[in-house]
């Protein structure tokens, strides 16, 4: 059973347009990661744009520059072009992706 933190019901009414940018390493298949990021991404549907993109494809833009060089998946979420929330790696749980999407659901715009 799906654990149901009462996310949807507690976002706010405005309704935050988030874009989730998730920054994945070019890799063969699907991951863990993309199945929580998706899984996230859906949740908060309402709210959250998902945009996947691979490292070279974050190259030269502006606030982005070094997020490719990590090596490893990078979740920004941007308001209005601002990061408003990070995560980092490949081994995030569910629980922190979760909040820092929340968190950035929930921040006064």
């Amino acid at each position: 059973m799906p654990h149901d933190d009462g996310g949807e019901g507690d976002a706010p009414a405005q309704g935050a347009c988030i874009t989730l940018l998730y920054v994945r390493p070019s890799r063969d298949g699907l991951t863990e990661l993309d199945r929580r990021v998706g899984a996230i991404a859906e949740r908060y549907a309402r709210w959250v744009e998902l945009v996947v993109l691979r490292p070279e494809d974050v190259a030269g833009r502006p606030g982005l520059e070094n997020v490719g060089d990590f090596g490893s998946p990078a979740l920004l979420l941007l308001r209005q072009g601002e990061v408003v929330g990070e995560a980092m790696g490949a081994l995030l749980p569910t629980r922190e992706l979760d909040q820092v999407v929340r968190r950035a659901v929930e921040w006064p715009a």
